[in-house]
């Protein structure tokens, strides 16, 4: 009764109705420690969260309710960390609130899956903000009636049109380089920048929870609602929601209470310890099938994290490795091998020493050509005629004819024959320009 009593003295209620509430307030789960509003029942921590989202616990949030991102992760931390508690139930009826914040949030939630079962129930309302909180837990239950989406994001820019109540009109002006921080609504360009900050805060939005649900960012922008809301039972045809069910049945499903086997019969003679059940994967299926599903979920989700990040590794080692590849090829290239260079290059299995072996090959290949030709080119010169033997050294005859007389010379002398490049008629026509006086002779080389 002093629960009731510290809400307010006075009560116009019907006594039946009164006594219910009282019943309702002294059966509500006990607040788990250290803890603002999550409530412990039967191992399973309960985090609401309702009404407006906003950063941070204010006086108007504590007076009109809400839910404070500050205080939530506090309180979710808290329940992440307590070893009494074996799984998180987010209960949403939330229309949504502010869009920078929540990413944070929902960061939290993803990261801490694997840890214990964290599921969100929506019993009434899960909104855009909201919305974005829920779809980084393991799984979204909803009534059928509840109201899931909203995904988007939507501001209002105040402009002052007329003098306020003193008369007075508020005019704002901004530095030089500062246009874009007061955006004009009223005209196109203002209203372009102010898109240009709501589509990066969506694209966010849907990127996250794309991530989250492991859905394609395109089917989210296409089937969930387009900003707007969409009911319970179609949510789960859309994949925006995981089951329908009731808070009730959300509870049952992660409280786990022992099954007691009553067909014991004692022998008064001898006390026998009954047999206890081998625990196997068969067992738990048969037995706690709501078990079994969990542990396959959540064994399925961290098995998606590691292969991502297995992939991602995998991809980004075999990049490096062809980039070495390449950079290897290239230092070993040689000028005239371009061809192979490039081949080489498209050929993921050739390595540096392959090319180098095959340009070696190449070399000595075309060296061998290249003798070949030489000797086949030495083979087709003409020969090499033989200097005419050297006549016996005679008298000249000065009375002889001009052309016997050099024939003779010609044949005396081979530094003669050398001058005039072994052409006797070169020779002779020298002769008779010098018989015929063409020819001065100022001096004579020694």
């Amino acid at each position: 009764m002093k629960s009731l009593l510290s809400l307010g003295k006075y009560w116009a209620i019907e006594p039946d109705t009164f006594n219910n509430l009282e019943a309702l307030v002294s059966k509500d789960a006990p607040v788990l420690e250290n803890t603002r509003t999550v409530r412990i029942q039967n191992g399973v921590a309960i985090i609401p969260v309702s009404g407006v989202i906003t950063g941070r616990m204010d006086f108007l949030t504590y007076i009109l309710g809400g839910t404070a991102l500050d205080i939530l992760a506090k309180d979710f931390r808290t329940a992440l960390e307590n070893s009494d508690v074996r799984a998180i139930v987010l209960d949403f009826d939330s229309p949504g609130g502010i869009a920078v914040g929540p990413a944070e949030m929902a960061d939290m939630i993803f990261n801490a899956r694997g840890n214990k079962p964290i599921i969100s129930y929506v019993g009434r309302n899960c909104c855009s903000a909201a919305y974005w909180l829920a779809s980084a837990t393991d799984k979204i239950i909803a009534h059928p009636a509840a109201l899931l989406g909203s995904i988007g994001v939507v501001t209002a820019v105040p402009v002052q049109e007329q003098p306020d109540e003193s008369g007075t009109k508020c005019y704002e002006i901004v530095s030089s380089n500062a246009k874009a921080k007061r955006p004009d609504p009223r005209t196109e360009d203002g209203i372009k920048t102010i898109k240009a900050e709501l589509d990066a805060l969506e694209a966010q939005f849907i990127g996250s929870v794309a991530k989250f649900r492991n859905i394609s960012e395109e089917k989210i922008r296409n089937d969930f609602g387009k900003g707007g809301v969409v009911i319970g039972h179609e949510a789960l045809q859309r994949s925006m929601a995981d089951e329908l069910g009731s808070f009730e049945s959300v509870l049952a499903s992660l409280t786990v209470t022992p099954k007691i086997e009553r067909n014991i019969t004692m022998d008064k003679t001898k006390t026998e310890t009954p047999v206890t059940p081998e625990i196997t994967a068969s067992y738990i299926q048969s037995e706690y099938p709501e078990v079994a599903k969990a542990i396959a979920s959540e064994a399925y989700d961290k098995g998606m994290v590691d292969g991502r990040k297995t992939a991602e590794e995998s991809y980004q080692k075999g990049v490096l490795a062809e980039r070495d590849r390449i950079l290897a090829i290239e230092k070993v290239a040689l000028p005239g091998h371009e061809d192979l260079i490039e081949k080489a290059k498209a050929d993921g299995s050739m390595t540096a020493e392959t090319v180098a072996m095959q340009m070696v090959m190449a070399e000595k290949k075309r060296g061998i050509s290249h003798l070949a030709s030489l000797q086949t080119a030495e083979k087709e010169l003409p020969p090499i005629p033989e200097a005419p033997a050297p006549m016996a050294v005679s008298q000249v005859d000065p009375e002889a004819p001009l052309e016997d007389r050099a024939k003779a010379e010609w044949n005396k002398s081979a530094d003669l024959r050398r001058e005039f490049a072994n052409e006797f008629e070169d020779y002779l026509a020298y002769k008779q320009a010098e018989e015929n006086g063409s020819v001065k002779i100022y001096s004579t080389r020694k």
